[in-house]
């Protein structure tokens, strides 16, 4: 377990928080802030949501995710009251978006915990450990640090951000740690099922309907190792789906078989392309997206581009053409 005592004194001395994650929040980003949130007041602290962009509709079953604020400049008055900002699961200053400059204008001291390789977020205080499964194993270990019990709501938003960043306790350093504390979740009231249908099983048809139009175009390269698909902007315009909703497209092509990385390219511009990527051989993904100003995982990492679709397809597939991969 990491060292949680310069944390635990900087909760202890405070009384206002606030915490953020990164921009496009996933599962690890929200319910890792959520369970943060719970953990901080039942510490006897006021503490206040505020994200650099907005939830997405799958996680919006969370308690308390509905209260989480998209950052605007009236959050100003409660960000410089704040005896310290909590930044989770975020590798780099840009992937605060807006928060980033607010908080430094603010002088607000930051304190960073986060599993991803890399990390750079300017910050006071720091834990990076990246031996975690999640950022939600770390919050995870921080009530235990604090001395505080894990309720139904923390329980259930901590199993969300490890079920969704290890992919269904797949992958990203799934061991027999991340199913202990999953079981000490589940003992909590978690229900697996019903978790399982709010994550995966709430999707739109319009949303099936774009999956179905983005796997039509799947593509192959390097021998069948890599397989791509490009979600374009007239498709999810003309399907009226937000571009944010598709992080689940990245699990359709991980069962064709020989398959060892799987990129999603998502056309929310003309020229921003958002780069999504998952590694199933040894190819260090994440090392892929740092070429491109992205971060992440060896396994699971992204990066947003600004370019063209067809430059984007061609400058990350060469790359990854050019990695070392293999089973």
């Amino acid at each position: 377990m990491a060292d949680w005592g310069g944390i635990r004194g900087i909760i202890d001395a405070g009384r206002r928080f606030v915490v953020t994650s990164h921009v496009y929040p996933d599962g690890d980003a929200i319910g890792s802030t959520l369970a943060m949130l719970r953990l901080l007041r039942a510490m006897g602290r006021s503490a206040t949501g505020v994200m650099p962009s907005p939830v997405p509709d799958t996680y919006r079953f969370l308690p308390g995710a509905q209260a989480l604020r998209s950052y605007r400049p009236v959050h100003d008055a409660v960000l410089g009251a704040a005896d310290a900002l909590f930044v989770l699961d975020a590798s780099t200053n840009d992937r605060l978006g807006a928060l980033d400059e607010a908080s430094r204008r603010l002088r607000v001291p930051r304190v960073c915990i986060d599993h991803h390789p890399g990390n750079t977020v300017d910050a006071e205080t720091r834990l990076v450990d990246t031996g975690a499964c999640s950022t939600a194993q770390l919050i995870y270990e921080l009530y235990e640090a604090c001395g505080q019990t894990i309720d139904r709501s923390s329980a259930l938003a901590l199993y969300t951000g490890i079920h969704t960043d290890t992919v269904s306790f797949n992958f990203l350093g799934t061991d027999a740690v991340t199913h202990e504390i999953a079981a000490v979740l589940l003992r909590q009231g978690v229900d697996p099922k019903s978790a399982w249908l709010k994550i995966y099983g709430n999707e739109s048809p319009a949303l099936l309907r774009l999956a179905g139009a983005t796997l039509s175009g799947l593509q192959t390269a390097a021998g069948g190792r890599i397989a791509w698909m490009a979600i374009r902007e007239r498709d999810w315009r003309r399907l009226r789906v937000d571009p944010r909703a598709t992080e689940s497209f990245t699990r359709y092509p991980l069962t064709i078989r020989g398959v060892g990385v799987i990129v999603v390219f998502c056309e929310e511009e003309r020229t921003r392309v958002r780069v999504s990527l998952r590694a199933l051989d040894r190819t260090d993904v994440g090392a892929v997206a740092r070429l491109f100003d992205g971060g992440g995982h060896r396994t699971s990492a992204g990066a947003l581009i600004y370019a063209p679709l067809g430059t984007v397809v061609r400058r990350v597939i060469g790359a990854l053409r050019r990695s070392k991969g293999g089973r």
